[in-house]
């Protein structure tokens, strides 16, 4: 009986991981696909300077979004899935925190579009809603991650339709820039619905006071490791555009935005098994370390696979494009070792969430960030572009591979 119920609860998970990815892997397809085509519409029929200028300023749009959120969206996940009683307190914590964020970010990009980066006022609005973001992960701390996909496919099919049209008919990048705008806010709008929350409600919520003060306390290591980050995944761009220009950028961006995409796919499996690692933590810490072991395994071979796949598309691309640049063919091929370490840091990602480990995330994406940025630019002037990729593959072996073994954490238990 025991063993029937077992092999019954060991079915009903695979099920429910095959439902979830199904709908994540078209989510990610689509999205993919719609990246790709919307890239290559521009660099044919507008330039690639333009592509570039379009590139630069989702990356800058991408930062300032990324600040906003201080870094709670893994913070959430564990939180809602570890704590089922007071899941409506919690987000509602959240929700405050990020709302104030928001309007801070939201202000301070203005008048910096406004003196630096005019095409940021076409991503305004984008700012302003950005806070809805805490109900995709109280969606996935619920494991409800159907909904997100669902909610995101409506939207980047919207979005896809317009930037086509912004393209093809209007022969303009900025209308394209708000027309992602407002893909971005229409797809966290969709998902506030699927929560089936009453924002009102949550907002004006009671909500425990030491809740509250715990919560502030992580603040500050959270607040500034996703600003370290973004700026860390966007270092090649911001150097780029200010060593070689827009017309580079949009060549090499073209190229290494579909090497680093294939990371949604242990990005997938990262949803699904956040809130589940958190559930299991609360209930055995020796069953934790086992299924954090298993996983190491796991997301090394799935960035082992990636790079190799990678490797396949990015050398059809270029030969689709004909491209006769050695420096991107070289860097690109650089880009795709990337994968490896980038599926170990998703894992890596989870154990910081579940087990509070935020001062070390701040230490270790302030390691990675002086890597990158002083071997970027000391061998940039030699070697070109490809100092970008060599310097991210350096940087990161040492923070995912060797740093964990300077710290007795959990980190440590599975490198």
């Amino acid at each position: 009986m025991r063993l029937n119920k077992f092999n019954y609860e060991r079915f009903r998970q695979k099920s429910a991981l095959l439902r979830d990815l199904k709908w994540q892997i078209l989510e990610k397809a689509f999205r993919f696909l719609t990246t790709i085509f919307v890239s290559l519409l521009i660099s044919k029929y507008l330039s690639p300077e333009d592509y570039g200028k379009y590139t630069y300023a989702i990356s800058i749009f991408t930062i300032w979004i990324n600040a906003s959120n201080l870094g709670i969206s893994n913070l959430i996940v564990a939180q809602i899935s570890k704590f089922k009683i007071n899941q409506k307190k919690i987000i509602s914590t959240f929700l405050r925190i990020r709302i104030i964020s928001n309007i801070i970010v939201f202000f301070v990009f203005l008048i910096y579009s406004l003196f630096s980066l005019k095409l940021g006022l076409f991503l305004l609005l984008s700012i302003f809603f950005s806070f809805l973001d805490v109900f995709e992960y109280y969606n996935q701390g619920r494991l409800r991650l159907t909904n997100n996909a669902k909610a995101k496919i409506i939207a980047y099919f919207f979005g896809f339709i317009f930037k086509v049209i912004a393209i093809l008919y209007f022969k303009s990048f900025s209308l394209a820039l708000v027309f992602y705008g407002l893909e971005f806010s229409f797809a966290y709008f969709l998902i506030y619905k699927y929560s089936k929350l009453d924002f009102f409600e949550i907002l004006l919520k009671k909500v425990d006071s030491k809740l509250q003060k715990a919560t502030f306390k992580k603040m500050l290591p959270l607040s500034i490791t996703p600003i370290l980050t973004i700026l860390t995944t966007k270092l090649d761009v911001l150097i780029i555009k200010n060593k070689f220009g827009f017309s580079l950028l949009g060549e090499y961006h073209i190229f290494s935005q579909v090497i680093m995409l294939w990371t949604i796919f242990p990005v997938m499996l990262s949803n699904y098994y956040l809130p589940r690692l958190a559930q299991i933590y609360c209930i055995s810490k020796i069953k934790y370390q086992e299924e954090l072991r298993k996983y190491m395994r796991i997301y090394f071979f799935i960035g082992l696979f990636l790079t190799f796949f990678a490797l396949l598309i990015f050398h059809l691309q270029y030969k689709f494009l004909n491209y006769q640049n050695n420096s991107i063919y070289i860097a690109g091929i650089i880009l795709c070792f990337t994968n490896i370490t980038t599926s170990t840091a998703i894992l890596q990602n989870q154990i910081i969430a579940i087990n509070n480990l935020h001062v070390y995330s701040l230490i270790k994406v302030f390691i990675l960030f002086l890597i990158m940025i002083t071997s970027s630019l000391f061998f940039v002037d030699y070697i070109g572009i490809v100092a970008l990729p060599i310097s991210m593959n350096f940087a990161l072996i040492f923070v995912e591979f060797i740093l964990p073994k300077f710290f007795n954490n959990n980190i440590r238990t599975v490198i």
